[in-house]
């Protein structure tokens, strides 16, 4: 299968592209040739990284949601779906974000002394959507000493809730540095995501914020900042990522080569010549997800998972071997998800930000309708695969679902907490599936995503049905071991901060 490989960098070395745009899709440069580079040529490589890091290399939690599965054609890895995984296990997401993180922080510092402030605060929030990740995937990491190398070589952990306070501290003086940036301007072609639009940055960092402050929200003590932060947030004029503004990176893909395609669509789908590649047959629709959209008469379904025989869908279980269904399930990757190889990659999607400000204002956080953002959100969603909002307004409202009613008809719901939760489970499939695992780890939404079915497995995470996080990667075992000894017996179980 083919995977995109990433340079491992945990501090100090740069990697850079050169002027040439060709060079924004290549992320495997020397790290023994560090060179130096103004920062709107490092700019549109390092976002383009961070769309690679989103779009690719997160299978687990695609497994792990409900979301895919394997073909019968393939015998899946025991180690796997037994959730039997060593540090080998997907080191590719502490690589490929520490990777994009290290040139954020080259286009800050180097931004920063040339008073470049538009460019000083999107590496800042850019750097944020890195390190948050990392954090929800493995917890402590190493942030105040990383990207030191000269100075800290081996870098030391810092602790996820102190990590998540520094980076809303970020967050804020990223928006007052491209608030009062005058006549700093980024190029359309140096920001492949927002197109040089400071109103739309600031309302994906002001999106961002309020995703790391929904991930507290179930502490029983929350820390210190996060009332304080809140207030801030809400006093922000700028709002939030609405319809029709998802951030997108696009540095203009192609199938002029394998190199050029969209991340998602070159690794899960064809390549540059339209021969499929071996992951199209390789990862199947869950059925879990399957039988969700089906019995909730979801016309998304045919987006998420191409048919396997005329208009017919059924998937596989996650973590059985030799199912009697394994030659008809769907493929994993629907037309929908595979539009094109010059498509964008999502980063985060407009229908994701609507969703965060439903939860947020259900709870009372920020002022809103959440019902109205709900059915915002869910048409967004319908809206991103070509589906008219006529389809997903009659889809919201049905009225005969009897059980299933909180899931879809947020006016009927008797939890609209659990109706909002599961159409973002719902909506976000493959597109960004870091975020419904994290939903899932804090909130148990949705209650019913079964996990593996391999043999012994399901109830060895109770009352979840998945691991709580990675192991550190071995590539950081074997070059800072005393530091990662010195965070303690980590297991599976061992729990994120903002999991109480």
């Amino acid at each position: 299968m083919k995977k995109i490989k990433y340079i491992f960098l945990i501090a100090g070395i740069l990697i850079i592209g050169s002027s040439c745009q060709k060079n924004f899709f290549d992320i495997n440069n020397n790290p023994n040739q560090p060179s130096t580079a103004s920062v709107d040529l490092v700019l549109p490589g390092a976002l383009n990284a961070t769309a690679g890091a989103l779009n690719t290399g997160n299978e687990f939690s695609n497994y792990w949601m409900g979301y895919w599965a394997v073909s019968g054609g393939y015998a899946p890895g025991i180690v796997e779906i037994s959730y039997k995984f060593s540090n080998s296990y997907h080191q590719n997401i502490w690589s490929s974000f520490y990777f994009a993180i290290n040139n954020y922080n080259y286009v800050e510092q180097t931004a920063s002394a040339q008073q470049l402030k538009f460019f000083t605060g999107v590496a800042k929030i850019m750097k944020v959507l890195c390190y948050h990740n990392l954090v929800d995937v493995y917890g402590n990491i190493p942030y105040s000493q990383a990207l030191q190398i000269s100075k800290y070589p081996l870098p030391a952990y810092d602790k996820g809730v102190d990590i998540y306070g520094s980076l809303l501290k970020q967050l804020d003086t990223a928006r007052i540095l491209i608030s009062t940036a005058g006549g700093d301007v980024i190029l359309p072609s140096s920001d492949i995501m927002f197109g040089g639009d400071r109103n739309l940055w600031l309302k994906f960092a002001n999106t961002l914020e309020l995703r790391l402050l929904l991930r507290m929200t179930q502490m029983s003590s929350k820390p210190s900042y996060w009332s304080s932060e809140l207030a801030l947030l809400n006093a922000d004029p700028n709002g939030f990522l609405g319809q029709g503004q998802s951030a997108v990176v696009n540095p203009g893909y192609s199938n002029a080569s394998d190199a050029n395609l969209n991340p998602f669509y070159g690794t899960y789908g064809y390549n540059a010549v339209g021969n499929t590649q071996t992951a199209l047959g390789f990862f199947r629709a869950n059925s879990y997800a399957v039988n969700f959209y089906q019995n909730t008469n979801d016309p998304r379904l045919g987006q998420f998972y191409a048919p396997y025989a005329g208009n017919s869908f059924a998937g596989n279980d996650f973590g059985i071997q030799g199912q009697p269904n394994n030659v008809v399930s769907a493929i994993g990757t629907g037309n929908g998800l595979l539009k094109s190889p010059s498509e964008g990659a999502p980063v985060l999607t407009s229908f994701e930000s609507l969703f965060l400000q439903a939860e947020a204002a259900q709870r009372g956080l920020i002022p809103g309708d959440f019902k109205a953002l709900y059915k915002a959100a869910v048409m967004e969603s319908f809206n991103w695969f070509g589906l008219s909002s006529a389809s997903a307004q009659a889809y919201y409202s049905q009225t005969g679902l009897a059980s299933l009613q909180d899931k879809v008809n947020i006016d009927l719901s008797s939890n609209p907490l659990v109706t909002i939760m599961t159409q973002k489970w719902a909506a976000i499939n493959v597109l960004d599936p870091l975020e419904p695992y994290a939903d899932y780890r804090r909130l148990l939404i949705p209650a019913d995503v079964p996990g593996s079915k391999y043999p012994g497995v399901s109830a060895q995470f109770t009352p979840y049905t998945m691991p709580y996080r990675l192991y550190y990667p071995q590539s950081e075992v074997q070059t800072n071991p005393d530091n990662v000894t010195a965070q303690g017996t980590v297991t599976l179980n061992t729990k994120i901060f903002w999991m109480q």
